[in-house]
């Protein structure tokens, strides 16, 4: 065998090695790497939308949760509103029920006194004797100015005195019964007439008035004049009321019946004693 067909050739040598990758090679490595980083980009970027949409819908959500709340908020004040507007109206409607309630009671004390007639009964002949025992001399009575049959030389208080100091003290105002209540006007030896006289007070003085007297120290020193009426309209009533309940024919208050507490809660007594009875035999 010769030597040329032995050994290979230096052309066959080189056609046996790899063949370099050319220039349409590198460039499809290097568009697929780089739709591989697009596609990277894109993904990443889509995950960050959907971040930011889930972030969004949440933002929504609380904005419609507080939307909510706040239309509750709303529609509580509207309510407490609309509560406030009638309880405005109610207060104003007393205070015109309480303004005519003084025109009339006004209009009913400037009006002419019908003739009472003249009859003692056992209270009012207590009250003449104990203003009697306790009239001071003609002499006394001009050294110290006042006249002997003035309602000053009274042994007694009168309903619309008591009513009257009550109120100014601030006591009624706090809610205090009647019954309850203290008068520096009122001895304590005489604390049963005074429970009596208020009880029966209690029973007889109406909304509209028992809503004035229990007016704060402020407005009834404002108001001391219609006070004093209203008092007084309350101790007449005293007086009729229980000439009714001792069935006289005709229970207009006699010039002689006194409005003292002391003698209105000893008539006021003997009428709950009376009921007292009277419910007993009922039973």
């Amino acid at each position: 065998m010769s030597s040329s067909s032995a050994r290979p050739t230096k052309k066959a040598k080189k056609s046996g090695q790899p063949a370099a990758a050319g220039p349409s090679a590198i460039d499809d490595l290097t568009a697929l790497t780089t739709a591989q980083l697009y596609s990277l980009s894109a993904k990443r970027h889509r995950d960050y939308s959907r971040e930011i949409v889930r972030m969004a819908q949440e933002e929504r959500d609380r904005a419609h949760v507080a939307l909510q709340e706040m239309q509750s908020r709303l529609e509580r004040a509207n309510e407490h509103l609309e509560k406030m507007e009638e309880n405005s109206r109610d207060a104003h409607r007393e205070y015109l029920d309480a303004k005519n309630l003084l025109i009339r009671v006004r209009q009913s004390s400037n009006s002419t006194v019908p003739p009472m007639n003249i009859a003692l009964d056992d209270s009012s002949v207590e009250d003449i004797l104990g203003i009697i025992s306790k009239k001071p001399s003609g002499n006394t009575a001009a050294s110290s100015g006042k006249s002997p049959g003035g309602k000053k030389s009274q042994k007694f208080p009168y309903i619309e005195d008591i009513l009257v100091s009550m109120a100014k003290s601030g006591q009624l105002h706090k809610g205090t019964k009647l019954s309850l209540a203290e008068c520096h006007l009122v001895n304590k030896k005489d604390n049963s007439q005074f429970v009596n006289t208020m009880k029966l007070v209690e029973e007889l003085w109406t909304e509209e008035e028992e809503l004035f007297l229990r007016s704060s120290r402020e407005e009834i020193e404002e108001s001391m004049e219609e006070a004093k009426i209203i008092a007084e309209t309350i101790s007449l009533r005293c007086l009729t009321k229980l000439n009714e309940f001792e069935g006289r024919e005709d229970p207009t208050p006699t010039n002689h019946q006194k409005p003292s507490f002391v003698s209105v809660g000893n008539r006021a007594r003997r009428v709950f004693i009376g009921r007292k009875k009277g419910d007993e035999n009922l039973v």
